[in-house]
């Protein structure tokens, strides 16, 4: 893992407007607006308000994208979509590149045309989150470590939000906790231990097992993820739990949850496909990635918290 105060650039980064562009990660800017004339500094083209980029001194967050959407009131409390990427796989090195919609994601722009008042903050974690390895996963190995990590976005937001200039640091509103693939672990993690209760859980292809040696790590309970999240919707039972699945290993969890809901009568679980192959043959990274691409947009529209 990169030491987060330190860039990886070969030269020294500066920018007047943010003393902390040289501890960014190569090729991450600090800002992206939509086209402007804010010469002498265009920033790099991005949707919405401004897509942040912070280099969040904790493991596996650098650097952490924050984005506000048009519209945005920029309000003294913040709800929140807090999104945990998979497996890089290769495809991607840092948030910017993941969001700016190569892979298809187009989560910035989802959250645009919701016409919703919500930011959404991303860390970019190590290439395996959710393996078998916990530094991937970074502060988010612990339950508590959401908590923390959001209310050092927040401080950082106070600092260098413009329009949190006079306001100072905002509060943290409502959350909702959202990931894909392996990030499935952070997210079961999560809405077991943190202090703020998620108002929803969304899971994209993110129901894999975990091994033996991981769930010690992460000091979770013996059992098997579906077991896991059934019971965690009985305990939280104020929060929505909604998962899209789309290849065959989370798909075979998936609709284990599924069927374990119906029979326990829970009405805060919503388990669905995405394509129709027949769960044996769900296969493809494309199907993989299609899980966040087609079910975003309408998870950010129909969220009962904002």
């Amino acid at each position: 893992m990169s030491d987060p105060r330190k860039s990886t650039c070969d030269k020294p980064r500066t920018d007047v407007r943010f003393d902390f562009v040289n501890r960014l990660p190569c090729g991450v800017p600090p800002v992206e607006k939509p086209p402007s004339s804010l010469f002498p500094f265009p920033p790099p083209v991005g949707p919405g308000e401004a897509s942040y980029y912070f280099p969040i001194d904790m493991p596996a967050c650098n650097p952490t994208g924050v984005f506000f959407p048009a519209g945005s009131t920029f309000p003294a409390t913040l709800n929140v979509i807090l999104y945990f990427h998979g497996f890089k796989l290769g495809r991607f090195k840092t948030i910017n590149n993941y969001w700016k919609g190569d892979l298809g994601m187009r989560l910035r722009e989802d959250i645009n045309r919701s016409g919703k008042q919500v930011v959404l903050i991303a860390p970019t974690m190590g290439d395996k989150p959710g393996g078998k390895s916990t530094d991937h996963m970074g502060i988010f190995a612990s339950g508590t470590g959401g908590d923390d990590f959001l209310a050092e976005a927040a401080r950082w937001i106070g600092k260098y939000v413009p329009q949190y200039a006079s306001s100072g640091v905002p509060k943290i509103g409502k959350v909702v906790i959202a990931g894909h693939s392996g990030a499935g672990v952070i997210l079961n993690t999560l809405a077991r231990d943190m202090r703020t209760m998620p108002c929803e859980v969304w899971g994209f292809d993110s129901t894999y097992g975990q091994s033996g040696s991981l769930q010690k790590k992460l000091n979770a309970p013996k059992i098997d993820v579906a077991s896991g999240w059934i019971a965690l919707a009985k305990a939280r039972t104020g929060t929505k739990f909604f998962f899209h699945w789309s290849t065959t290993s989370p798909g075979r969890n998936s609709l284990k949850i599924k069927d374990m809901a119906k029979k326990e009568g829970l009405t805060n679980v919503t388990v669905e496909q995405t394509g129709n192959a027949p769960v044996e043959d769900a296969q493809g990274l494309q199907l993989h990635f299609d899980s966040v691409v087609k079910n975003f947009s309408r998870r950010v529209r129909d969220a009962s918290c904002f």
